[in-house]
């Protein structure tokens, strides 16, 4: 089966959103020598822990958690823009609306990167959005439920 723009776009988003979850993931487990000023920061948010929800937790527990949290939502969004380019394979105007809902998801990302993190971030999320967007910008062909009878 021919593979068309759209489908290569949305596999290109995946590869560079799987690539994002690996550097994410891998630095977020990674255990490096800190400085003491970080290290007393992460010291004392380990150190004082609070009741949430009937739980006893600390600002730590929602460091880690909420990292592992993004690294599992970039893995499944990586799958979802794999499984979006196999079906624009055969139906690409029935897949455009999914592709500019995550135009504008991965628009915050990259925005959001590069307001609260870093540049490699911002850079692999910019490249992501570049290819959803030319993705929903690409030429589709009708598909059969897009026909008119």
């Amino acid at each position: 089966m021919k593979q068309t723009k759209q489908a290569i776009l949305l596999r290109c988003a995946s590869l560079l959103t799987l690539l994002f979850c690996a550097g994410h993931t891998y630095g977020s487990l990674k255990i490096t020598s800190r400085d003491p000023e970080e290290a007393a920061v992460f010291m004392a948010m380990q150190a004082y822990p609070f009741s949430i929800m009937g739980f006893r937790r600390t600002h730590w527990d929602f460091y880690q958690g909420l990292s592992l949290l993004f690294s599992a939502t970039l893995l499944l969004l990586a799958v979802l823009l794999w499984q979006l380019a196999a079906l624009a394979k055969d139906d690409p105007a029935r897949v455009r609306p999914l592709v500019a809902t995550l135009t504008l998801g991965y628009l915050a990302f990259t925005v959001l990167s590069g307001m609260f993190f870093f540049t490699a971030p911002a850079v692999v999320s910019a490249a992501a959005t570049v290819c959803i967007a030319l993705a929903f910008t690409s030429r589709t062909r009708p598909g059969p439920a897009a026909t008119l009878e």
